[in-house]
This record gives C-alpha cells, structure tokens and sequence, in this order.
C-alpha cells in the first residue's frame, strides 16, 4: 500500500515537471522577441568574428552612444544596452565601457565603437505587416600611433517589423 503511495506520489510529480517544462516553452522573454536586441546580438557575433590580435578578451571597446535614425523610433539608450549586453555575453569576450564620443581610445588595445543606426529606404508593405529596412554601422578605432589611426568599419543590414518598433517605443519610450 505504501509502495502505491509513492508511486502515485512520483507519478504526479513527474506529470506536474512536465507541463511546467512544456508551459515555459511558450514564454519567450521580452528581450528575445525584441529587434534591437536582436540586433546587438547579431553585431556582437559580427564583431567577435573579426581576426583580433591580440585576441578578442584582451581589448577593451569604448561604446560612443549610438547615433539612430528617428524614424526608425528605437531609442539609442535601448541600442547601447543591447550592444552591451551581447558584447559582455560573447564567450572569450572583449572589455566593454561607455564612452563619449569627444574622448580618443588612449592604448593600442582599446577600440571606440561609434554606432549608427539609420532608415535605408522606405517602408515595405507587405500583406501582413510592414518593414522597416536598416543598416546598422559599426565603426571600430583605436590609436594604432601618435600619428596614426586604426579603423575598422562592419555594416549589417535587414529589416524591422514597425509593428514591433512601435510596440517597443510605446513600452519603452526614450527618456
């Protein structure tokens, strides 16, 4: 009787697992349905391909704030955050720290990163939604010498859906 107990016991739990493993499923968090964080994932993985010499863990990237587009109605702050948090994410990753564009990189293995974001046509309507195309550019430069500049320009390009821009400027809207 007491054997039953346990396995009724077991069988109850191990159901109740399972459908709070497959109720989880479904919620997928914010920031993952969210297209600036997309993008500062896909810039992130774009910058840790380059080849680094030294590796990619011994520089240091000074984010300059972004520049955005205002007609794309992503707040920049919102693309600073996701760069840095794809940036901070990377495996092996580089140091990050803000940094004011009116400020030089003062080492050889400190980069500034100046960002922007800009519109690349007009909207495309489709069917069922609308989209936004952007090029994003990522503009990587360090002081090679007293003299001299380094500077490494990487561009990526694609599509937001605005009714996910918009939704995202309603919830989160610039300070």
């Amino acid at each position: 009787m007491m054997a039953m107990h346990r396995l009724r016991m077991l069988a109850a739990t191990l159901l109740l697992s399972t459908l709070a493993g497959c109720m989880s499923l479904d919620q997928v968090p914010r920031a993952e349905r969210d297209p600036i964080y997309g993008l500062g994932q896909s810039a992130a993985r774009l910058i840790a391909e380059q080849p680094w010499t030294p590796p990619l863990e011994q520089q240091v990237l000074l984010l300059a704030p972004p520049e955005v587009d205002a007609t794309l109605q992503a707040n920049p702050g919102a693309l600073n955050e996701a760069l840095t948090r794809a940036l901070l994410a990377l495996k092996n990753g580089p140091q990050v720290l803000n940094w004011s564009t009116d400020r030089p990189a003062v080492d050889s293995r400190q980069w500034r990163l100046e960002t922007t974001l800009e519109a690349s046509g007009a909207a495309l309507t489709l069917s069922d939604r609308t989209l936004q195309p952007y090029q994003l550019q990522l503009t990587l430069v360090r002081s090679a010498s007293a003299e001299r500049n380094e500077t490494r320009t990487f561009t990526l390009s694609g599509a937001f859906d605005q009714a996910a821009l918009e939704s995202l400027a309603r919830n989160h809207p610039a300070p």
